[in-house]
């Protein structure tokens, strides 16, 4: 016979997993970059879909853990573009098409509200990681996002 903590334990995991999607995007969610069939590398995002996350960003930040960054997730794909405003963590910037193939990488400089980083083809997605990660992990254009089901969530 079961004690009743067991019996307790048991009925709550059916409802974190019933209650885990209804959050909100705000949470954390893992992605991977697939490099070859068989390598993928993982990254934990924050994910920014409405206006306000969006232009939020990684705002006022000293510092993101290595392997996190922000997905950027937009209504259509059209010609996207960035700043640093109030942004001081180094950031390189993947932007990508709605099939989540990564179009280009640019590098941003912190605070520097003078320069603006536009994509160069319309782009549905943009990835902002610490500056040097994608080279580090060895990522470069032309290589796909897998959302792991971070877009239904």
């Amino acid at each position: 016979m079961m004690n009743s903590r067991i019996k307790k334990i048991l009925m709550i995991i059916p409802l974190i997993f019933f209650i885990q999607p209804l959050l909100s995007r705000s949470g954390h969610y893992t992605v991977f970059l697939v490099k070859s069939r068989v390598e993928k590398v993982a990254l934990v995002v924050e994910v920014a879909e409405t206006r306000a996350e969006r232009e939020r960003g990684l705002m006022s930040r000293y510092s993101i853990p290595y392997n996190n960054g922000m997905l950027f997730i937009f209504e259509s794909e059209k010609k996207l573009s960035f700043w640093m405003k109030n942004t001081y963590i180094p950031l390189d910037i993947a932007y990508l098409s709605k099939n989540g193939i990564i179009n280009e990488i640019q590098s941003m400089m912190p605070l520097d509200e003078t320069l603006t980083y536009p994509s160069k083809k319309p782009a549905k997605y943009a990835l902002e990681v610490n500056s040097g990660w994608f080279k580090r992990n060895g990522i470069r254009p032309g290589m796909k996002l897998d959302f792991n089901g971070c877009l239904g969530k």
